[in-house]
């Protein structure tokens, strides 16, 4: 599906904003302009896992940034996290790894409940067995660089 109007665009932006604030404790707010949102809403990946705080940075024609909270503060922590692409000690927030770029798997004319939000359920689940065993079991690549934030 290709946007193809203004009010298309608006339309899946507007969609993309809601069914975050759908998710546990959510907290959104839409700039003025009504170009990007941020939502903050606590996920749980497996019914075993903890409730994660996880925040949802959007922009228009730009890539969703996705942080989750809490991640730098955990005693059984023993080296890099991996699949993440910055550390925000000052927030103690992880930006972390969905996809990549240069393969695009991220399809903005996409809802997050098809991407995103699965994608962050999947990254959490993987956390907290890399925490058990020191292993990363996700697939793709460990990112080596800041991502891009805007799309070719």
């Amino acid at each position: 599906m290709k946007i193809k109007t203004k009010v298309e665009s608006y339309a899946l932006f507007m969609r993309k904003y809601f069914e975050l604030c759908e998710l546990k404790n959510s907290i959104g707010r839409i700039n003025k302009k009504r170009t990007s949102f941020r939502v903050t809403a606590e996920i749980r990946p497996t019914p075993s896992s903890n409730e994660y705080l996880v925040e949802f940075d959007y922009e228009c024609n730009k890539y969703p940034v996705v942080w989750v909270y809490g991640l730098l503060s955990k005693e059984k922590l023993s080296g890099e996290i991996p699949h993440k692409y910055l550390c925000d000690t000052m927030k103690n927030r992880v930006e972390i790894c969905l996809y990549r770029q240069k393969y695009k798997e991220y399809d903005k004319n996409v809802l997050f409940s098809k991407n995103i939000i699965p994608w962050t359920c999947e990254w959490l689940h993987f956390y907290e067995l890399y925490l058990i065993t020191g292993i990363w079991y996700g697939n793709g690549e460990h990112p080596m660089a800041q991502r891009a934030k805007d799309y070719d």
